[in-house]
């Protein structure tokens, strides 16, 4: 999977390219997606693109939050669809993962966490 990346500060901004999160492509998407997160403490995913996710998208998610917390890093979502919203208020990940409505209110709240 090829991701889009820029860094703001000190936060790795990640575009998901795909427009679903789902069987099919979850396993390359954690492969892929591992490398870019040994780089960076501080992650912020563009969820634009993506549609669809099921409960194999929902693991990859998972397992993003969980590589960064071992090293004590933080993840953000943003641009999330309405019915993935819905999606993580079902299965509770909203409450384990930050969402915010756009990539400034994500980046702020990077801010806002070390007190910059």
């Amino acid at each position: 999977m090829k991701f889009k990346t820029e860094s703001i500060e000190d936060v790795l901004v990640i575009r998901l390219p795909a427009d679903a999160l789902d069987a099919a492509n979850a396993l390359e998407f954690k492969t892929d997606i591992s490398a870019l997160l040994e780089t960076s403490k501080k992650v912020a995913l563009d969820m634009n693109r993506v549609k669809f996710m099921d409960s194999s998208g929902v693991g990859a998610m998972l397992s993003c939050l969980r590589t960064l917390h071992t090293g004590n890093g933080e993840l953000k979502l943003f641009n999330v669809k309405d019915q993935l919203v819905q999606l993580f208020k079902l299965v509770r990940l909203d409450r384990i993962i930050d969402i915010h409505e756009s990539k400034k209110a994500a980046l702020r709240a990077f801010q806002d966490q070390t007190g910059g």
